[in-house]
């Protein structure tokens, strides 16, 4: 398998969809988009520290990232422990996001995430049959950077969104792609 290319990449921040322009893809030198496929699988780990109380919990899982033409899309499957007064309470973190990488090699997108938070302290939200919730939806900014030897670092701002309640938090990841992913193909829309 031929080696890739170390690259970096600056931040996957706020997709603005607002804003209502495409971007000028013609403008992109095409040698430059290239340079930055980074597409593949992750296995990402790292911490999320709540802005207002500083807490702070352990997360992990894997991030897969596919790209067609300049987009990417990433969907993400990460585990927590959420304080809850009768223990910790095991949380998987699913979601989507997409973005695209700008002129200055950045890559800038946004996610929507659902929390799945398991009802009895101490037991994974996997495991069969244990009672389950579904807690708030929240949206994230994202920032990462694309290293050395297949790796990156993932800097995201979470609040919840619009009639939902959740804490605004800053997780910070880093990870690796499994080797062999960045051939695999897209998953179907």
């Amino acid at each position: 398998m031929p080696s890739r290319t170390p690259r970096v990449l600056g931040s996957l921040a706020a997709l603005c969809l607002a804003c209502g322009s495409e971007p000028d893809v013609a403008s992109a030198p095409p040698a430059a988009e290239a340079a930055l496929d980074v597409a593949g699988t992750y296995q990402v780990s790292g911490t999320t520290v709540e802005v207002e109380s500083g807490r702070e919990r352990q997360i992990a899982g894997t991030v897969i990232l596919t790209r067609s033409g300049s987009e990417y899309r990433s969907s993400f499957e990460l585990s927590t422990m959420l304080p809850s007064p009768e223990g910790p309470l095991h949380t998987q973190v699913i979601g989507t996001g997409e973005g695209e990488i700008d002129a200055d090699g950045v890559l800038r997108g946004a996610a929507r995430t659902q929390l799945v938070i398991g009802a009895v302290a101490g037991i994974p939200t996997q495991f069969p049959f244990v009672p389950r919730f579904v807690g708030p939806r929240v949206v994230s900014e994202t920032v990462t950077v694309f290293g050395e030897n297949d790796s990156l670092e993932i800097e995201i701002r979470t609040r919840a969104e619009a009639g939902d309640r959740y804490r605004p938090t800053t997780t910070t990841l880093a990870g690796t792609l499994v080797p062999g992913s960045e051939t695999a193909p897209a998953p179907m829309p």
